[in-house]
């Protein structure tokens, strides 16, 4: 039976030709000697390889058809009649002599001047501090692209002429100009470069030669081939593609970069870092898949911080093998995608009345109460019995959580005694003996109200949760998997370490240090979790235009952002391989007219035939959801305030920029974003600076985290003062 491999250019496939397309690439899988197929070669064609194959009485398929041990057929595209043949006689399959890649090459009708002049800027030095030579016998990128790439001293220029190129050599240029070095971009794309001499190199690109079926077939199997071709998995697999519509929608596509952290193996715990965009989750998912067919009795564990997140997960996984071996609960064979907190919930439900031991471990005194969860108001009552002697500063409740739970939870204390001499790494406000001895009387009348009302708190719950297995000497999972590491806290972390045991593959972690909207600093060998030695970073970003990426970097720029091993994470390296128009803050004279400018923004984007649901209008809080959602609904603008649970069909979604965390879309309205808006809640945190200044860093981060939502059109509104988050300058509208 014939194979496919399809093309990037079937990546926005005319809806009225899905259908007839599955039809017609079914029955070549099938047969390709079917009749009424009509795989016809071409004459007078650049490739003797290529051919044309009848969808229906109106368009024709261009192919490459290729022998060795099976036929394939390359599908280029798909054409009206007429159209088919022209373009199937000026396109060409050949390898590149340097590092062996597939290459598509379309030869124009009438010679024609380079598609791109590079302008001339003298004053300014080019972005690529290479020579041409450099890049084609070090890559393999063509001579006429390398000399013009080398000139180039502008980024938007730069991005402009990648966009126009093959993907991989778009990718390394951009690589490239963000400062990486030959060697680097080699290890990220996998390439396997020819060795030669630069005068060799380029003789190289001008020889003719004969090229076999079956070394273009084997130039396939290179992991940046992936980045242009797909090899289609049967006819399952091709349906789906075709329905999604979208090549870089379908999850099977694995730039080269992640695909070595899907496969390699790793003889501990493994930390991906990477920015918004950067595909980390995407790698979790397919690494996933790769266990649990590597080993389907395998108990694999896919978690991360919230409930909607998790949701997204399984939506993804699904979406990617509907046919993975799927686990139901925890300890069963397959994979389990499950926030945290579930987790602790179902190891204390498992546990039965073993639990008390566990109970008394963490809290101090055993009991089997543990599935009811504290009131958020417990801490204030707390503090209301027992807080007198709490200095000031100190006596709110942001304080007394923190404590809670980075110090006295983790350390696993139960008595005065014991926090009197307790560590306190991280937290910037010190205590005086008196001091320690206050706070102590808040915990243990905060703990005494809960044993009373038969609660414990989520933080509580994943600490005991942890002990328990600790004693039980239980490790329900085999290889555990964490998305969105940076928001766990220190127990969250020991539950971790306690589902599964150390050994190969035991623990796999991505993170991002500027997208740390919830969790508070940690370093994660104090909970035995050790990834020194076994942590890269990813910096090429795939949803985000390069002009809302910088927009959403500038946000943090001049601050410091630290990963969970407490060293500095920045923003060095990142870029984007698509552009689009500068994002646009607009000011407004009061909420009305921000709300007129909202409907106005979204009819236009609705004019332009983007979808509803494609469409986001990110808020602060719920509050200000709620009246955007109203608003919307009285100027006859459908919308939803999207909580739990995934964005209705026909629908523009308004939502909280935290629970935006992990979804995108296509164009995005930050509304709202006043001095009174955000940053939030920063009084808060006046028992010390460092916590609040911590506290401002988090809300950076979620400017950060919404703005780069936006996979192509960003828009910033306020009223009144903007936001001293926001980057300068701002346009007024």
């Amino acid at each position: 039976m014939p194979s496919v491999i399809m093309t990037k250019r079937l990546d926005k496939l005319d809806p009225k030709v899905q259908s007839k397309t599955v039809a017609f690439l079914s029955k070549l899988t099938e047969n390709d000697a079917t009749a009424g197929l009509h795989v016809e070669p071409v004459k007078n064609c650049a490739d003797p390889r290529v051919r044309t194959a009848r969808v229906d009485q109106q368009y024709r398929a261009v192919l490459f058809q290729l022998g060795g041990k099976d036929t394939a057929y390359v599908l280029y595209g798909i054409y009206n009649h007429d159209e088919a043949y022209k373009v199937a006689a000026r396109v060409r399959l050949t390898i590149n002599p340097i590092n062996a890649m597939p290459e598509i090459e379309v030869l124009p009708e009438v010679p024609e001047p380079p598609r791109w002049q590079v302008p001339s800027v003298p004053s300014r030095r080019p972005l690529i501090d290479l020579v041409a030579a450099d890049l084609i016998a070090g890559l393999g990128i063509p001579p006429t692209v390398a000399e013009q790439a080398v000139a180039i001293t502008d980024e938007d220029a730069m991005l402009h002429f990648a966009e126009g190129l093959p993907e991989w050599q778009g990718t390394a240029l951009l690589s490239l100009s963000a400062g990486a070095g030959i060697a680097d971009v080699v290890e990220e794309l996998s390439l396997s470069v020819n060795k030669q001499t630069p005068e060799g190199a380029v003789q190289a690109f001008d020889e003719t030669r004969d090229i076999s079926d079956e070394e273009i077939l084997a130039g396939f199997n290179q992991p940046a081939a992936g980045m242009t071709f797909y090899q289609v998995d049967g006819i399952e697999d091709l349906q789906q593609i075709i329905a999604e519509g979208d090549f870089a929608a379908w999850k099977r596509y694995l730039h080269p970069s992640q695909r070595k952290w899907v496969t390699k193996d790793y003889n501990g715990p493994f930390r991906l870092r990477g920015g918004a965009g950067t595909g980390k989750t995407v790698v979790a998912l397919h690494r996933a898949r790769r266990l649990a067919l590597a080993d389907p009795s395998a108990r694999i564990l896919l978690t991360t911080f919230t409930k909607n997140l998790a949701h997204d997960l399984d939506v993804g996984l699904r979406g990617l093998d509907p046919s993975l071996p799927r686990a139901n609960k925890l300890g069963e064979s397959g994979v389990l995608v499950q926030g945290l907190d579930a987790l602790a919930n179902h190891v204390l439900r498992s546990a039965g009345e073993e639990v008390s031991q566990a109970v008394a471990t963490v809290l101090g005194t055993g009991r089997v109460d543990v599935q009811r969860r504290t009131p958020a108001m417990a801490w204030e009552d707390a503090l209301t019995v027992a807080g007198s002697d709490l200095p000031e500063p100190l006596h709110c409740r942001r304080f007394m959580e923190a404590e809670y739970q980075l110090v006295v939870l983790p350390s696993r204390i139960t008595t005065e005694e014991e926090y009197l001499r307790a560590p306190r790494p991280g937290r910037g406000v010190r205590l005086t003996r008196r001091d320690r001895k206050a706070v102590w009387a808040v915990v243990a009348a905060y703990r005494q109200a809960a044993r009373m009302g038969g609660s414990i708190d989520f933080a509580e719950a994943a600490a005991i949760a942890a002990a328990h297995l600790d004693q039980q000497g239980t490790r329900p999972v085999r290889h555990l998997l964490v998305d969105e590491g940076q928001d766990f806290s220190p127990c969250h972390w020991q539950l971790v370490r306690s589902l599964v045991a150390d050994g190969g593959n035991d623990i796999f972690i991505v993170e991002d240090g500027h997208q740390r909207i919830y969790g508070h600093r940690i370093v994660l060998s104090r909970f035995g979790i050790r990834t020194q030695g076994r942590s890269r970073r990813l910096t090429l970003n795939y949803r985000t235009t390069k002009q809302n990426l910088d927009w959403a970097v500038s946000v943090l720029s001049g601050h410091e952002f630290v990963d969970s091993e407490g060293e500095l994470d920045t923003a060095d390296g990142y870029c984007s391989a698509r552009g689009g128009p500068a994002p646009r803050v607009l000011s407004v004279l009061g909420a009305q007219e921000e709300l007129n400018v909202a409907e106005q923004q979204l009819r236009t984007w609705l004019k332009q035939g983007r979808a509803p649901e494609s469409l986001a209008v990110l808020v602060r809080d719920k509050a200000m959801r709620q009246r955007v959602v109203e608003g919307l609904a009285e100027r006859e603008i459908q919308s939803q305030a999207v909580e739990t649970g995934g964005v209705s069909s026909g629908k523009v979604a308004v939502l909280t920029m935290h629970r935006a965390k992990g979804m995108e879309f296509a164009c995005v309205l930050l509304h709202g974003m006043s001095e009174k808006s955000i940053p939030m809640g920063l009084e808060e945190y006046g028992y010390d600076e460092s916590d609040k200044s911590e506290a401002l860093l988090r809300e950076r981060s979620l400017i950060y985290v919404a703005a780069s939502r936006a996979r192509d059109e960003l828009v910033i509104t306020y009223s009144g003062v903007p936001s001293p988050l926001l980057p300068d300058p701002h346009t007024k509208a």
